[in-house]
């Protein structure tokens, strides 16, 4: 009887450590098939420590007249570029509120977020939630420029988060991300936006104001509030509740922003009909001066005075 149990016990220990080996070697082979992955993935990746040099995206070039009379804006994507150090707290704090308030915590990745994403996905059968950062949205939009939802191009998101974050400082990420994000009405960036919505520099806009403006990453053409109010007010709401909540701003302030009427001022283009002789001539001094780019108003920071 004794040997009927030792033999039971060997035949138990042999195949445990059979077991114990096969789930090593299957460990060891999806580890290094992951990190096949990995250095795959990191052959095509761009490299982020030139993005601070590098960054020159499309913006507006006007072309005013001697009394500073606006012409016409010429433009591929009508941005203008801001410092960060421009934009006021109240403006960056309603951004951060709205999509990523633990910015200036994490290292480029919210792990819980993308775990719920994840199971989202799971559940949906594909693709629905992003769970993004916005270092995440900025290596999205900047560096990868890829809209597909993928898990290939998540991936490529994580390791360029990672490494984002490690060459360039938190605010330096945020003015990235706030220059080159699309708010509606064709307007990429926030002093853009400021513009369109308040026609104001975005240096100028009050908390009330900056909480709209952050609630336009959810959905930038439903909660503008030229195309409805009432969803534009519910949503400037939720942003200055996520700001009093996080610690951002205190309730008196929050409640007062609250009580200001919101409004968006009447859309206003350039008339280039003004004087059309001038603009065609700021076209061509750009051209002579940057080339093509310039006079699509690629080339920031140029105007052609008549």
């Amino acid at each position: 009887m004794n040997e009927t149990r030792t033999e039971t016990w060997n035949t138990v220990i042999r195949w445990g450590r059979r077991a114990l080996i096969a789930l090593v070697v299957f460990g060891l082979l999806g580890a290094g098939a992951v990190a096949a992955v990995f250095w795959q993935v990191e052959r095509q990746l761009p490299d982020v420590r030139t993005l601070r040099a590098s960054y020159h995206p499309g913006q507006v070039t006007r072309v005013l007249g001697r009394d500073g009379t606006l012409l016409a804006e010429l433009f591929t994507e009508r941005r203008t570029v801001i410092r960060e150090k421009d934009i006021p707290p109240h403006v960056k704090l309603a951004f951060i509120a709205a999509e990523d308030a633990s910015f200036y915590e994490h290292e480029g990745l919210n792990y819980l977020g993308m775990l719920r994403a994840f199971v989202v996905n799971l559940r949906a059968g594909r693709t629905r939630q992003g769970g993004s950062t916005i270092t995440q949205q900025v290596v999205k939009n900047v560096l990868l420029n890829d809209p597909a939802r993928t898990y290939r191009r998540k991936l490529k998101e994580v390791v360029l988060a990672r490494r984002l974050e490690q060459d360039l400082t938190k605010d330096e990420i945020l003015e990235l991300y706030l220059n080159h994000i699309y708010l509606g009405g064709g307007r990429y960036g926030v002093e853009e936006a400021a513009r369109y919505h308040f026609g104001k520099s975005v240096r100028e806009l009050t908390i009330s104001e900056g909480a709209m403006l952050g609630g336009l990453t959810a959905g930038p053409e439903l909660f503008a509030p030229r195309n409805d109010l009432t969803r534009a007010t519910t949503r400037r709401g939720f942003v200055l509740d996520q700001m009093e909540r996080k610690g951002f701003l205190d309730q008196a302030r929050a409640e007062q922003a609250r009580r200001e009427p919101l409004h968006s001022v009447p859309a206003a283009e350039a008339q280039s009909s003004l004087a059309p002789e001038a603009v065609e001539i700021g076209r061509k001094m750009l051209r002579e001066l940057a080339g093509d780019d310039a006079a699509r108003g690629v080339v920031a920071g140029q105007l052609a005075q008549h």
